[in-house]
């Protein structure tokens, strides 16, 4: 039996994470456990280790629940996808409860039921917040490993995890999107829900793992390539698979519709200029939808230059005297 890669995604959160697990998960190359998120390498600190367990405790209750329910109704499709995600749900609980020094459990959990798969994954977007000390661990795993960092424009990917938020946390009778709104100007002007932030801050996580592995270890994508086409079969080349047209794959965890509040897009754009920055130096091609976000928030810097220069007595190049 050939020695299987392990495929851990890192991020980012509302950046097509959830796709890249579904078309995955259903690849012959590929060995998927029903769980999609691991939380392994996020875990090590006890509180986050307990807060998780409970998070898992949770899912195998209401799975339980829905078990009981299918078996009622005689759905066997059902019944084995349920019983299937339970049994995947408890072996995880196990891998993360196990005794750590050498990382065997996690392995073992990822490679229970294997047959000739070539491929093992771990989609945790919450990796993208490791710690160098976390993300070193990873880097000397006893298995080959590739790791991918998937990114989408920032402001749709902000707007994005503020509508998954709101919907979250609102209460019945609130107006959605007056929620997102509220929201929004938290993160822009009172410095709040910085969870929403750090999670897209493409420049501080990539480069965290950047110092660690190199090019042929660590591949950075955009989430508009996944789909038909060049890139996108590269991106599959990276991974180790033959690429299957991505088409049949239905977009997941879509959220609720709200367009964006355009009086905020300017003052969006602003707070997200050092990761617009960041993605046009070190990137050669962006996708359609940031060119053109960068493009609004080049125009809105030279409009505020040349008022600045204006006030200064500045025209043309000149100052009037």
């Amino acid at each position: 039996m050939a020695v299987p890669t392990l495929l851990i995604c890192v991020g980012a959160t509302k950046a097509g994470t959830s796709w890249m697990y579904r078309y995955l998960h259903d690849h012959a190359a590929c060995h998927v456990r029903s769980v999609k998120e691991c939380y392994y390498f996020s875990t090590f600190n006890p509180k986050k280790l307990m807060r998780q367990l409970k998070v898992l405790d949770s899912l195998v209750v209401q799975y339980e629940a829905r078990l009981i329910e299918a078996e009622a109704a005689d759905d066997i499709i059902r019944i084995l996808s349920l019983s299937r995600r339970i049994d995947d749900t408890k072996a995880l609980i196990m891998a993360l409860s196990a005794e750590r020094s050498d990382d065997s459990a996690y392995s073992e959990y990822l490679q229970v039921g294997r047959m000739d798969e070539t491929v093992l994954l771990d989609v945790t977007p919450a990796y993208a917040l490791l710690e160098p000390t976390e993300i070193a661990r990873i880097s000397a795993l006893p298995i080959r490993v590739k790791l991918q960092y998937l990114m989408r424009d920032p402001l749709e990917r902000l707007w994005s995890h503020v509508r998954m938020v709101a919907k979250r946390s609102m209460k019945e009778g609130q107006d959605f999107l007056l929620t997102c709104q509220d929201i929004l100007q938290r993160v822009l002007y009172k410095k709040e829900e910085a969870h929403i932030v750090i999670r897209g801050d493409y420049k501080s996580n990539i480069s965290r793992f950047a110092s660690v592995f190199d090019h042929l270890q660590f591949q950075i994508g955009f989430s508009e390539n996944l789909q038909d086409g060049p890139k996108f079969d590269a991106m599959c080349s990276y991974w180790g698979i033959e690429a299957i047209s991505p088409s049949q794959i239905k977009r997941a965890h879509v959220g609720l519709a709200a367009p964006f509040p355009e009086g905020l897009r300017r003052d969006t754009l602003e707070f997200l200029k050092a990761q617009y920055d960041f993605v046009a130096d070190n990137f050669a091609e962006l996708p359609e939808n940031g060119r053109k976000n960068r493009g609004l928030l080049a125009r809105y810097y030279s409009s505020s230059s040349a008022k600045t220069l204006a006030k200064k007595g500045v025209h043309n190049g000149r100052l009037q005297i």
